[in-house]
């Protein structure tokens, strides 16, 4: 049994899919645009990296107690 909202909903999942499409194309596009300056330029390379490898949250939760 089918809705009578099911066309409406169909267009709203293929249009949401396809933004979806677009947004990882760009930014894969970005990505590959990176990497290829990052082989020109190795202070690229190295900034990338040391970005990659910092965590999210440098700060702990916990300070440390000084008594």
């Amino acid at each position: 049994m089918t809705t009578t909202y099911s066309s409406i909903v169909t267009k709203k999942l293929a249009l949401h899919y396809i933004l979806e499409s677009i947004d990882y194309r760009k930014r894969s596009l970005y990505l590959q645009e990176i990497i290829l300056l990052s082989k020109i330029n190795h202070s690229i390379l190295q900034t990338l990296s040391a970005f990659l490898d910092t965590p999210l949250k440098s700060t702990p939760l916990k300070k440390f107690n000084h008594n």
